[in-house]
């Protein structure tokens, strides 16, 4: 299949939603912690987390245009200026993704999908006590961009909640170990292997490296 600008601009809206969505691969479904001026905790399914940098810290999430109805995610960061980030597992795909329903701002996703709230102290926003990796955030700024009005939020890491077990000698982070979840499009789910772990590429490397290239090219050629 090869589609050229006009061929994508005539596909159902759905289909190519879909289609560009999950044309980027696989991402990590995450569900987004917050809590909003009533004290009532709110969780939000996104795929949408990128690192930004190490040294700060700084992670984003993007958040879809806004629109009549309320964006209680991002309303509830900047209010509280916290929030969480929590890697989705299979052990909780399915009530993950009830997180989707647009529930009211009466209603907590954690009570109505089964997922238990845990709180950190010195932090107001909620992790997912289920999940495996939790990230804590707190907001730094957001903007719109302005070719689609989706919202950039940045965030400088605070907190990690992560077993030693999952972490490799590297600082990595094993996500096969984790039982970390993939998503692409909207709404299919991928489990994560593990492969390989490499080293990192520095001129110490190049003979290692030319090796590595000459032994998958040849197995390549005998496929």
């Amino acid at each position: 299949m090869h589609l050229l600008n006009n061929d994508i601009k005539k596909l159902d809206r759905h289909f190519r939603a879909n289609l560009i969505n999950s044309s980027v691969g696989i991402k990590q479904a995450s569900l987004i912690g917050t809590i909003n001026s009533k004290k009532r905790t709110n969780l939000a399914l996104f795929s949408s987390a990128v690192h930004l940098g190490s040294n700060p810290a700084l992670i984003a999430i993007f958040s879809r245009p806004s629109t009549e109805i309320p964006k209680q995610t991002l309303n509830n960061i900047i209010l509280h200026k916290h929030y969480t980030i929590n890697h989705v597992n299979e052990e909780i795909i399915d009530r993950s993704h009830s997180c989707s329903f647009k529930f009211s701002d009466k209603e907590s996703e954690f009570n109505k999908c089964k997922l238990t709230e845990r709180f950190s102290s010195d932090f107001d926003a909620p992790f997912v006590a289920e999940s495996n990796i939790c990230l804590g955030l707190k907001y730094l700024r957001h903007f719109s961009i302005d070719e689609n009005g989706v919202i950039m939020i940045i965030g400088k890491l605070d907190q990690i909640f992560v077993k030693d077990n999952f972490i490799q000698q590297n600082g990595e982070i094993n996500f096969t170990s984790s039982d970390s979840i993939g998503v692409a499009g909207n709404n299919t789910y991928y489990k994560v292997n593990k492969l390989k772990t490499l080293e990192y590429m520095s001129i110490t490397q190049v003979k290692g490296m030319e090796e590595l290239i000459k032994i998958e090219k040849n197995k390549e050629k005998k496929i």
